[in-house]
């Protein structure tokens, strides 16, 4: 209110500032503010200061002097103290007659002294337990007072005298209630306009008169309330009933009967205007939130009123008011009450004449725009989100208003659905609740708006959103869709629909550009096939189509029904017959016209037909159907084939295969139900046919290629709908096997498998013509030698994946008989992929002397020795220089190897002993060395030499002419060679080294020269050599000289007689046995290696490991020389084979690289496998392996070892024993001491095959994937079952390794719940043999080993790998090794082994107590798994088991009690002893342990920890996790539990309570377990009081509270003898002792009324209630000590917490002292500025407890508002209590005292920082809200702004509050927005907004409606969060701006946020600097 008595300011006004209206501003429009409403300068000198209440300043001054006036008031006061003797009722009428004889002794004064006291306990004396007898001589005290005082003096103590009238004539009795009126007409009327700073409580007051209509004091209380209205002013008085109707539920009945009574009948707006003021919208938000109250009667009492006085046709509430009202009445048709809906319905559809109803206008607007907007708030309340479907539901049950609403929000229904269920909120159930709004709907809507959708979104433009098909597919697959019309009428005709929509595009010829689109479309009509029967494309019989039910559409859109077309079928009845016509789709109508024109997606145009007439449409079924559908689809295929065959790029092809894909299955499904051909001409046939055959010639993309020649043949055999002679001639089917052929390279190895079931299919379709196997025959003769070749390897892939079809053996003869042929045949490349393809596939193997020898030695044979250089390695080379006889030296070679084998041994024999002629000795002097011309060579020294020549030989670059001869030569010379090394008996030591060196050289050759055909060759002969080189030697004969006469026979046989006369010569020479090392050189290794890994060298890899497998047990001697290296080879190309394989099934990595051709196939794969199983048994079985080194390699050896890195170091680095590298060592023990290196390679290979690591693999590559991982996995499976066998120790430690390493986190136990990969267990459970019985056998051998003393039946045996996993680390892999077991039975074989295993360590308990928390948690794994089995039902295994298991626990208490014996465990040990051992060598990076990659956190965390605490915390932590929350399900017996917890308090859990340093965390987690089990509480609760009876308690933070809370809780909830222990320790009087500091009691006394707060704080809302009395007596009596004490900020803290714990209505009988003491306060501030830091604090606790109350606005107080604050309605909004002379309200009162004791700078020095957001004062979850900060009042400082920029507008001060501000949006990043009045869209601009919806994704359009519009959203919060204050000028701002923000807050109908108030009185609590999150 504005006094007008006050004098002008001496600032001359502003000019005034007009209010925006609602949609712009946040205020209320036509609002005229000025700049000095907001703020003027200081009063006058004229201008009364402020004073307290309690009477009048200037009487009283007068009456201090007076004798008689002083013993007025001494008497009164000894009255008043009388009051303290009161014990019962009896007792308070005395009081009062003993204070109204006080009064009538000295009735010449008009001041009643102590008039505050007095107040406080006639409010007292009204309290509704007393009887009316002491009710009616109260309120003849009240009635005397108020005559004696008079009008004059309760206009200004109106305060005093209310707050206990007002509240009190509802609990009147019926003889009280009269004497209360006659107080409120004779005394209150009277005051007229001076009434309305109480008007909004005396109405409250009244209203409760008005509850029932028919009492006895109805009228009365009606006459009163017409009076009240009249005495002020009526807009004010409306106003305040809608305040009322807004705040005060139970008010709201009584209410709504005086409007219905006395609501002014409103025609037009200068009516509302008039009667209700300028801006309506607080009426509209008093009618919202009472419509949705939650009594029947009230919600119909409303809905009357809105019927008979708010019309909507009369248009009384704007458009925005009227969206906010309508969306709040439609939510009463969820109460499923007729007469709630009868009066909904009649409201919003008027008063409408005729049987039909016409729902239109702006009710129908606002009720659409009110259900968009709650579809699209993002509430994550699940009945909020259920909301809008459930009103569907419900709107149903009246067509008129639910069939046009939901028809305009059907398609945003859904789209919010599918927005919830996207995001995880409550889908499951929202769909549930949706499915019953979807059953309930006209499936003629529900497509017709999904028609909608696809034909305004698809396709969408580019950069427009699509949302159309993927909310048609969402809502399939949301909702069971079984009803029959939707399944025989509207589905099929979507599914049409959607074809001709696909068709439009590729008319327009746009398909690449709407590419993604259709390919989704085309996925939706697959799924609608799902949902439509089968009948519905069967021919269609008479009797079907007379059965048919057409399906009526209306005329006009449901929109805007006519009569005709939208009554329903039961009011047409049978008369429907007569007007409707019945649409039937005839023979060359367009589908696409007639299915637009059945859901009227184009606008009708009337033809001046009657509009009575409607149709009614039969649909497209049948045979129709099915051509229909065909024709577009095929005529799709046949563009789509187009584009991609015109894709040069290929960019689009991706995209065109998925499209094609799926149309080709849409083909499939229709041709089902295509009617068998019966003449040719009904046969498939077409463009779209030869499309299909031409592609499968010209497409690249092999899944197109798959899928048109699936479904091509398909079609041909299966369905019998395309005559097979379309497929089944040479000239159209040559081309597709061509194009399926080249398929099967190297290249596409992952398409293979497929490839060779599409030869088959087209097989099956020209079995009888043999096209496809003559095609394959033509390859295999091909005149190019590549091609054939590669025929030939092609042919051996497509015969290794056809063994599984069946009659394969009848097919593909022809090939199979040119594949045998090429093994005779004379091109070695031929044969070489013969014998290639045999082994792989069939699994079978199929020289004249002189002059012979002058045409090998012909002087026209020159050449040059050069050198090559391969890997850093030189090997000679020889290159023919001139041209020579090939041919003829070709069939040297090919006669002598036919004359050898024809010869056999004896002419082997013959030819070594017998030397060349004399004569021929030059020819051959310049090949062989001669040394002594009488002494020749012998002719197999020369034969050998020549082919040697010619082996090491190639033509020079000039000469490529010669090469083909040369290959033949080579082979030919290579089985020559062969076949003497391999018959003779004896050969020369220096000879056969030559070979062996010539045959290595010319390897490397090869290898680098990719010549493949020679190597097969040369293999047999370099075995051949190794063979003989480690045979003992035998010395031969001397050789019989051709010049002497020895008895040899022409054809090169020598006389057995003769041989036989040297045979005495021969015997064993062991100065030959060097030459045993010839296969250990360096330069063999090195062949080997590379032959392994040079990449060109893999068509002949099984030739190479054939050769190692034979060579093995002649390289027994060489292990680390030559097995080492080769093992280690063999593993790196294991790891490229993975890489290659994720390459190879990977899309994005194919991608990358091109053409994703891997380096390695799985056919290489599987011969490493292979290689490597050989390798490792060979190198583990035979313990004899060793190192022979001869003094002439040893060199070698060093250079190839230290001086050539390559050679060895590769992946796996494989380790041996750091000592000398020539010392000899079992290979057993180096191959295990790399068996982890080893075994994690075949874990990495076995998880390539997991469908989740590849998951871009289509389904064709998965079937490949599949198949290939079938074979690798069994092959792996063999070779770990074969390790696990000979070493199960050895192989379950590297599995228990390779675990950990994958999953360090398990080996931290503090860290939280980690969810492991069990990849490695998964694949250890599926070796042969390695049962978790054995495991766990192996694993407890292996912790025997490493324990210290223990016994082990273990063999000792010298292993040279360090163990990297500890007995600990080993326990602990047990204890996951039992969780993670699937099967329970297995574990009960496993329970007595660990039973024996846990007692070997109780002897020795103090040695090894570091493994008992490791036991501890393997026996609570077991007996946790056990206790649920039948197992454990023997009492004696779980008597056994409880035993053993308590003592564990026992050990591990004592333990972490520090009460066991400092043992050998503490100085041997570390923290990180508990993890895998970190290992020394740095290079073993991939089997590294977590130890060493530990985080930097991790490290900090251990490094202020020492040995003994890192052990005891994880002991705390199992104990907490595991232990006790399993307790009573492993240990049954209560005594036992109880024993143990008793034994965990003693020596754990009390010492760290006790702490001088810090309470530890896990200890309190632990003692909240233990609170868990309830009959042990009395084994903690004495250490728990202690805990909370201490000073230090509340220096705690947020997240320690809510563990005590749990625990408070607990012992309050089991002690009910607590809470009064607790309240007698809180003493108000003074200690008498002597030595006691006041201060410190003062302190103590403050810090027990906290424990008090604390404990009512933990419990539930009313637990405490029976204490409430004597919480309140305490209370009391705390309030008369000074006001200095430390206790009366603690007071009002527990005040809030009463009010967050305690129902409101059972705190109404305290509030008379609570304004009392507040009423005391307020006026000691008001009266004298008081400084001091005590009572500036306490000030502040009461704003808080204030605070609290405006937020809150419950219960009895709501109506003592207006003490405090004003109620800001219009006018007194904007004009602040700065502009007012002297507000009325205390607040205001003292906000402008401080205002204007403040420096004009004031705002913007303090106050405009005084908003602040600090980021630790929020709840978890919820965003920060604005808040009033602490700020430091600094008076000296100054502000830069001018005079004018000081004074704030409406708008900086509104930006400054807790509300709405968009700097605090900003900067603290809160979504609440709370604006002083709605900011919602207009009905036009929503309206155009849906008229639009098409031209923006609904997707969109929900994201920009997500603003917060209204108050749905809105929370209200405290704006006081600071802890202290300075100066009590810090909350002026406060003061000023609260009541603007409570009007605020009730405007928008804002709830308060009870998760913020909860953490700021816990952050007021606690000793905490913040509420954590």
């Amino acid at each position: 209110m504005t006094d007008h008595g006050i004098s002008s300011s001496p600032r001359p006004p502003s000019p005034s500032v007009v209010a925006s209206s609602p949609k712009h501003s946040s205020l209320p429009k036509n609002v005229v503010v000025g700049v000095s409403q907001l703020r003027s300068p200081s009063p006058s000198p004229s201008a009364p200061p402020p004073q307290a209440w309690g009477g009048s300043n200037s009487k009283n001054r007068e009456l201090n002097s007076d004798p008689r006036y002083k013993k007025y008031i001494q008497l009164v006061e000894r009255n008043l103290q009388s009051f303290d003797s009161v014990n019962e009722w009896a007792d308070v009428n005395p009081f009062l007659l003993k204070i109204m004889r006080s009064f009538q002794a000295y009735p010449q004064y008009t001041v009643i002294p102590r008039s505050l006291t007095v107040a406080k306990r006639l409010a007292q004396c009204l309290n509704p337990a007393l009887p009316a007898g002491v009710h009616g001589k109260t309120l003849e005290v009240y009635a005397y007072i108020l005559e004696t005082i008079g009008p004059d003096q309760l206009a200004e103590d109106i305060t005093l005298w209310s707050y206990g009238l007002f509240p009190f004539l509802q609990y009147a009795a019926l003889s009280v209630k009269p004497q209360l009126l006659d107080i409120y007409e004779k005394y209150y009327l009277p005051l007229k306009d001076r009434l309305k700073p109480c008007l909004k409580s005396f109405m409250i007051g009244l209203l409760p008169g008005l509850d029932e209509e028919g009492s006895e004091f109805f009228d009365r209380v009606l006459n009163i309330m017409d009076n009240l209205r009249k005495a002020v002013d009526e807009t004010f008085f409306f106003q305040c009933m809608w305040l009322i109707l807004i705040t005060s539920s139970p008010h709201r009945g009584p209410a709504l009967h005086y409007l219905g009574r006395r609501m002014p009948l409103l025609t037009n707006t200068e009516d509302v205007a008039f009667v209700l003021g300028d801006d309506a919208g607080l009426m509209v938000r008093a009618f919202s939130a009472t419509v949705g109250d939650s009594q029947l009667l009230v919600q119909r009492a409303m809905l009357d009123l809105l019927v008979v006085h708010f019309p909507i046709s009369n248009g009384l509430i704007e458009d925005n008011d009227l969206k906010v009202l309508v969306k709040a009445a439609v939510g009463v048709v969820l109460r499923k009450d007729m007469s709630l809906n009868r009066r909904l319905y009649a409201w919003l559809l008027g008063a409408q004449e005729g049987k039909r109803k016409v729902f239109d206008g702006p009710a129908k607007t606002a009720l659409i725009v009110g259900l968009q907007s709650i579809l699209l708030s993002d509430s994550e309340d699940l009945q909020e989100s259920q909301k809008p479907y459930r009103v569907f539901v419900s709107l149903l049950d009246e067509w008129d208003i639910g069939y046009p609403v939901i028809q305009a929000v059907f398609l945003d229904a859904l789209l919010s659905l599918k927005r919830h269920v996207d995001s995880g909120n409550h889908g499951a159930e929202l769909i549930q609740t949706a499915t019953m709004w979807i059953d309930m709907t006209d499936p003629y809507l529900i497509w017709k708006k999904l028609s909608e959708a696809i034909y305004d979104n698809f396709p969408a433009e580019p950069g427009k959103e699509t949302y159309a098909l993927d909310l048609v597919i969402f809502f399939l697959n949301s909702f069971k869709l079984n009803d029959d019309e939707m399944q025989h009428m509207h589905i099929p005709m979507f599914l049409l629909f959607l074809l001709t929509r696909i068709q439009d595009i590729i008319a327009q010829e746009k398909l690449l550009l709407y590419a993604s689109q259709v390919n989704s479309a085309l996925q939706l009509c697959l799924m609608l096939f799902r949902h439509i029967p089968a009948s519905v494309f069967a021919p269609l019989t008479p009797q079907v189509l007379q059965a048919a039910q057409p399906t009526r559409a209306p005329k006009s859109k449901p929109s805007t029904p006519t009569p005709a077309a939208a009554q329903s079928k039961a009011e047409n009845g049978g008369n429907q017959q007569g007007t409707s016509k019945i649409v039937s789709f005839e023979p060359g109508m367009s589908a696409k016209d007639y299915i637009e024109e059945f859901y009227m997606l184009l606008p009708q145009e009337s033809d001046g037909s009657d509009v009575s007439t409607s149709k009614e449409y039969a649909g497209i079924k049948g045979q129709t159907l099915t051509q229909q559908a065909l024709s577009f689809i095929q005529s799709f295929i046949c563009n789509a084939l187009d584009v991609c065959m015109n894709d040069i790029t290929k960019t689009h092809t991706q995209i065109l295969r998925a499209m094609i894909q799926k149309a080709c299955k849409i083909v499939l499904i229709l041709s089902k139900y295509q009617v068998p051909p019966a003449t040719p001409e009904d046969y498939f046939s077409g463009l779209w046919l030869e499309k299909m055959r031409t592609a499968c010639c010209k497409v690249d993309d092999f899944a197109i290629v798959d899928a048109l020649v699936t479904t091509m043949v398909e079609l041909t055999i299966e369905l019998k709908v395309i005559h097979p002679s379309f497929l089944d001639n040479r000239e159209h089917m040559r081309p597709i096997v061509d194009r399926i052929w080249t398929f099967f390279a190297e290249d596409y190895m992952h398409l293979h498998l497929r490839a060779s079931q599409l030869i088959w299919m087209l097989q099956d379709v020209t079995s009888m013509s043999h096209e496809v196997e003559t095609a394959i025959a033509s390859y295999l003769v091909s005149e190019n030698t590549k091609l054939r070749i590669d025929a030939f390897q092609k042919f051996g892939v497509f015969w290794r994946l056809s063994d599984d079809i069946q009659y394969n053996s009848v097919a593909f003869v022809r090939p199979m008989m040119l594949m045998l042929d090429s093994l005779s045949s004379t091109n070695p490349s031929n044969r070489r992929a013969g014998e290639t393809w045999i082994r792989s596939n069939l699994k079978s193997y199929p020289r004249l002397l002189d002059p012979l020898l002058l045409v090998l030695y012909d002087q026209t044979i020159v050449r040059n020795k050069s050198e090559e250089t391969f890997h850093n390695e030189y090997f000679p080379v020889h290159y023919y220089i001139r041209n020579f006889n090939q041919a003829q030296v070709q069939y040297v070679f090919n006669t002598l190897l036919t004359v050898f084998r024809f010869g056999g041994l004896g002419f082997l024999r013959s030819i070594r002993q017998s030397t060349i002629p004399l004569e021929l000795i030059p020819s051959v002097a310049n090949v062989v060395e001669i040394s002594d011309p009488k002494l020749p060579p012998t002719y197999l020294d020369c034969f050998v030499r020549s082919a040697l020549r010619f082996i090491e030989s190639e033509p020079a670059s000039d000469y490529k002419s010669m090469l083909s001869l040369n290959e033949e030569i080579h082979m030919v010379t290579a089985d020559f060679l062969h076949f003497i090394v391999s018959k003779i008996d004896h050969i020369e030591p220096s000879l056969l080294t030559m070979i062996h060196r010539t045959v290595i050289n010319k390897m490397l050759y090869c290898i680098n020269h990719s010549c493949l055909d020679l190597q097969s060759r040369l293999l047999h002969l370099l075995h051949a050599t190794i063979l003989m080189g480690t045979t003992p030697v035998k010395k031969a004969s001397p050789p019989i000289h051709s010049s002497q006469n020895a008895p040899m026979t022409r054809d090169g046989s020598v006389s057995t007689l003769d041989g036989a006369a040297g045979g005495n010569q021969v015997a064993v020479d062991t100065n030959e046995s060097l030459f045993r090392v010839i296969g250990s050189s360096p330069l063999f290794v090195k062949t080997v290696f590379d032959a392994l890994s040079v990449p060109s060298n893999r068509p002949i890899l099984q030739h190479w490991m054939d050769f190692l497998m034979l060579a093995l047990p002649f390289l027994t001697n060489y292990f680390r020389r030559v097995l080492l290296p080769v093992i280690q080879c063999l593993c790196d190309q294991i790891l490229r084979s993975r890489a290659c394989l994720v390459e190879a099934y990977s899309e994005q990595q194919r991608s990358l690289n091109g053409t994703g051709s891997p380096n390695l196939t799985d056919q290489d794969l599987m011969i490493f496998l292979t290689g490597l199983e050989r390798l490792l048994t060979f190198s583990l079985a035979d313990a004899r392996l060793g190192e022979e080194i001869d003094s002439v390699h040893k060199q070698e050896w060093s250079d190839g070892l230290r001086g050539k890195p390559g050679l060895i170091a590769n992946v796996l680095s494989i380790e041996v024993h750091p000592s000398d590298s020539f010392q000899e060592n079992k290979a057993r023990d180096t191959v295990l001491y790399n068996i982890v290196g080893i075994i994690q390679i075949f874990v990495e290979l076995w998880s390539v095959f997991d469908r989740k690591n590849l998951p871009s693999v289509s389904d064709t590559e998965d079937v490949s994937l599949q198949f290939v991982g079938e074979r690798v996995r069994a092959r792996l499976k063999r070779i770990l079952a074969g390790l696990y066998k000979s070493y199960p120790s050895e192989v379950t430690e590297a599995f228990v390794e390779l675990f950990l390493t994958e999953n360090p986190s398990v080996l931290d136990l503090e860290s939280p719940k980690f969810d492991p990969d069990y990849r490695t267990l998964d694949i250890l459970s599926v070796i042969p043999g390695a049962s978790p019985l054995a495991i766990f056998l192996t694993l407890m051998e292996s912790i025997r080993s490493r324990t210290q003393g223990m016994a082990t039946t273990r063999s000792k045996r010298p292993n040279l790998r360090i163990s990297k996993a500890t007995d600990i680390v080993l326990l602990r892999f047990l204890e996951i090794y039992c969780t993670y077991l699937p099967s329970v039975d297995s574990l009960v074989d496993l329970w007595p082994l660990c039973l024996n295993f846990v007692r070997e360590y109780f002897p020795q308990a103090t040695t090894y107590k570091y493994a008992f928390p490791s036991l501890l948690r393997i026996m609570t794994v077991l007996c946790d798994r056990l206790s649920h089995t039948t197992y454990f039902d023997d009492k004696k295994i779980r008597r056994d088991a409880s035993e053993l298991y308590l003592r564990v626990l026992d050990y591990c208490i004592l333990t972490a009690g520090r009460s066991f014996d400092q043992g050998i465990w503490l100085r041997n040990r570390n923290p990180q002893d508990f993890e895998i051992l970190e290992e020394s060598d740095d290079s073993r990076e991939s089997t590294r342990p977590p130890s060493s990659n530990q985080s930097e956190a991790e490290q900090a965390r251990r490094a202020g920890k020492t040995k003994e605490d890192v052990l005891i915390q994880q002991i705390l932590v199992s104990l907490c996790q595991i232990v006790i929350p399993n307790l009573r399900r492993i240990v049954q017996e209560q005594d036992r539990i109880t024993s143990v917890i008793t034994s965990l308090m003693y020596y754990v859990i009390a010492p760290s309570l006790k702490s001088r340093v810090e309470i530890n965390d896990s200890s309190v987690d632990l003692l909240c377990e233990v609170s868990k089990i309830p009959f042990v509480y009395r084994t903690w609760r004495k250490e728990v009081w202690e805990v909370f009876l201490d000073n230090r308690f509340f220096a705690m933070g947020p997240a320690a509270a809510r563990k005590w809370r749990v625990l408070i809780q607990t012992a309050m909830t089991s002690e009910k003898e607590r809470l009064p222990e607790l309240l007698g320790r809180i003493s108000p009087s003074p200690t008498s002792a002597l030595f006691t500091s006041r201060d410190q009691e003062s302190l103590n006394r403050a810090l027990m009324l906290r424990r008090l707060s604390f404990v009512i704080w933990c419990g539930s809302v009313d637990q405490y209630l029976p204490q409430l009395p004597n919480v309140q007596e305490k209370l009391v009596e705390l309030l008369k000590l000074s006001s200095t004490e430390q206790v009366h900020p603690e007071i009002y803290l527990c005040l809030r917490v009463l009010l967050c714990r305690i129902s409101n209505q059972h705190l109404n009988n305290f509030w008379p002292v609570l304004l009392t003491e507040l009423i005391q306060l307020f006026n000691l501030f008001l009266a004298d500025e008081n400084d001091r830091p005590e009572q500036v604090n306490l000030f502040l606790s009461a704003c808080k407890f204030l605070d609290l109350l405006f937020v809150l606005q419950d219960g009895q107080y709501f109506i003592h508002q207006w003490i405090f604050i004003s109620d800001a309605i219009r006018k007194t909004v904007m004009n602040s209590p700065m502009g007012e002379a002297m507000p009325h309200a205390l607040m205001d009162r003292l906000g402008k005292k401080l205002f204007e004791e403040a420096p004009l700078n004031g705002y913007a020095g303090v106050n405009a920082t005084a908003i602040a957001t600090p980021g630790s004062i929020h709840a978890p979850g919820v965003s920060p809200a604005p808040t009033i900060a602490s700020e430091q009042y600094r008076p000296q400082q100054t502000s830069a702004l001018s005079d004018d920029d000081r004074w704030l507008t409406e708008n900086d001060i509104l930006e400054q509050m807790s509300f709405g501000s968009t700097r605090n949006l900003l900067t603290t990043g809160s979504t609440q927005s709370l604006p002083l009045s709605t900011t919602s869209t207009s009905a036009t601009t929503m309206t155009s907004q849906m008229d639009e919806r098409r031209k923006s994704s609904p997707e969109q359009q929900l994201q920009q409606q997500q603003q917060p519009r209204t108050s749905e959203r809105a929370l209200k919060r405290p704006m006081l969060t600071m802890r202290s204050i300075q100066h009590v000028r810090e909350l002026e701002f406060f003061m000023t701006h609260v009541a603007q923000y409570v009007y605020h807050t009730t405007y928008t109908l804002a709830k308060p946020d009870k998760q913020f108030i909860e953490a700021l009185i816990e952050r007021d609590m606690l000793g905490g600097n913040g509420v954590e999150e």
